[in-house]
């Protein structure tokens, strides 16, 4: 589950209830704990359910109609926002926030639109756009999005049995696309799934055929269409997302990825309970996402404490035993530890080893928060039940590096050139190498610290942009060793 999602610990039904009386006959008591609880197996509990947690906690009136889906909120849902945020909000505390709105697209929205809703909700500084292809679904949308006085957030509009999957893209650019596909390809497919399941589900399904089917390939068929629409369309959308309910489809969708040589992907999982669901992200930008958030930034100031994080672009809880292993993106995330040195000393020798890279820069910064966006840790209501005073504060007082390197000057090929020839000077200081794009990266780096009995510090690199990956191993590589033996040498 996501450490920032309000609906952490268990729902308090009594005092929910008692915020929305409709949801009164459907409270029961669990015989086995004594606990209050719903029958999460009766359909009308169900949809009463998400009505009084939609309006207690996100001041929404959600209309739900009785023939379609009814999305349990603190579950997936809420989880994929939160992903989203991390996504889009990844390197707020070096980079700075951006003045814009940012823009989303949800594929799919559903007759309550619920996820163009949460992300609004959960964050007022976004705008949404939202698709719908099923004439009752689009219809509901739009009614619980004018109804809630989302206009001006939520634009719904209707796609065409046609038409691409990603036709708004077409027409304006976005911070990032969402999208729950239907899960199954035939009708047969969902009657095997439930025969082939030991036990009876926990949930009952309130999903309609137009939602739950698409006859071209199921989940996996229509993300992989996802991937051929965005190879066209490229950067109009800085990250396309989708979730993924099985298994089996991440890794049909990272070989899909890989075999055109999209290497720029993220892979996250979704865990509550019992339900286990997944998320890829893949991108055509130079612009990386950290591996967890938060990061390590976050150790400085409680050494000892080692905060919840996050999957961003890799499953940090998996071991190279599980099936998802090979599948997981490269790191963007290189540390390296320097035992029995203080961090005030590895923060010394790390930035004299930088300035000393010619055409590198190295920007000493101390953010005072980590990157979080407005209103995102919880709900406008806070839930009951939700956990509070668990996140420590994050501002920290050791440095993060900004580093960009305008050329490769540090490799032994780049000596070895530049002890071969020597550069024409042009004016006073500057010389004619050109510097293309793809010899343009940035990173930063942040001595860490934290260990039980005595001093263990690290040096984290997070790459944050550049097109070559090699260069940006090979850099990290040889900061390493420079601090290293700049250490060794001061002792």
């Amino acid at each position: 589950m996501h450490p920032r999602n309000p609906y952490r610990n268990p729902l308090d039904f009594t005092a929910l209830s008692a915020a929305y009386p409709p949801l009164s006959p459907h409270v029961i008591t669990n015989s086995s704990s004594g606990r209050k609880t719903i029958d999460f197996r009766n359909e009308e509990a169900q949809r009463r359910l998400t009505e009084a947690i939609m309006l207690r906690d996100f001041g929404v009136v959600l209309n739900i109609p009785s023939n379609r889906l009814c999305p349990p909120v603190p579950h997936a849902r809420i989880n994929y926002v939160l992903w989203l945020q991390d996504i889009v909000y990844a390197h707020q505390t070096i980079l700075g926030p951006s003045s814009r709105r940012v823009r989303g697209l949800d594929i799919g929205t559903g007759a309550t639109a619920i996820y163009p809703i949460l992300a609004c909700k959960s964050d007022p500084s976004w705008e949404m756009v939202a698709t719908e292809l099923d004439d009752v679904s689009y219809g509901c949308a739009c009614n619980n999005v004018s109804s809630n006085n989302m206009d001006v957030s939520v634009k719904v509009e209707k796609a065409s049995v046609d038409g691409p999957i990603l036709f708004p893209v077409g027409k304006q650019n976005f911070d990032f696309s969402m999208c729950n596909p239907p899960f199954y390809g035939s009708q047969e497919e969902v009657a095997q799934s439930a025969e082939s399941k030991e036990l009876p589900p926990n949930a009952v399904c309130t999903g309609a055929e137009i939602e739950m089917i698409f006859s071209q390939g199921g989940e996996e068929g229509f993300v992989r269409r996802m991937v051929e629409e965005s190879e066209r369309l490229q950067t109009r959308c800085k990250w396309y997302t989708s979730m993924l309910g099985k298994m089996s489809s991440v890794s049909t969708i990272v070989h899909v990825l890989r075999a055109r040589s999209i290497m720029n992907y993220a892979i996250t999982e979704f865990v509550q309970g019992q339900t286990r669901r997944w998320a890829i992200a893949w991108s055509f930008s130079d612009t990386h996402l950290p591996d967890v958030y938060p990061s390590f930034l976050s150790l400085a100031t409680f050494p000892l404490i080692t905060p919840k994080q996050q999957t961003v672009a890799r499953i940090s809880s998996i071991t190279p035993k599980h099936a998802l292993y090979t599948l997981l993106p490269p790191r963007n995330t290189l540390s390296q530890l320097f035992p029995s040195f203080s961090p005030s000393k590895v923060e010394n020798a790390l930035f004299e080893v930088l300035q000393a890279i010619p055409r590198v820069s190295a920007t000493i910064t101390i953010p005072t928060s980590l990157p979080a966006p407005s209103s995102a840790s919880a709900p406008s209501t806070p839930a009951s039940g939700a956990a509070k005073g668990d996140s420590p504060s994050t501002s920290t007082s050791l440095p993060v590096i900004f580093v960009e390197a305008q050329e490769n000057t540090w490799s032994r090929s780049a000596r070895r050139r530049n002890q071969n020839c020597q550069l024409r000077k042009v004016g006073d200081d500057h010389d004619e190498a050109s510097v293309s794009a793809k010899d343009h990266s940035q990173g930063h780096f942040y001595p860490s610290r934290g260990c039980e009995g005595g001093v263990l510090c690290s040096v984290e690199c997070q790459w944050i942009y550049g097109s070559d990956r090699g260069l940006y191993e090979s850099f990290v590589g040889h900061v390493g060793r420079k601090v290293g033996a700049a250490l060794k040498a001061g002792t």
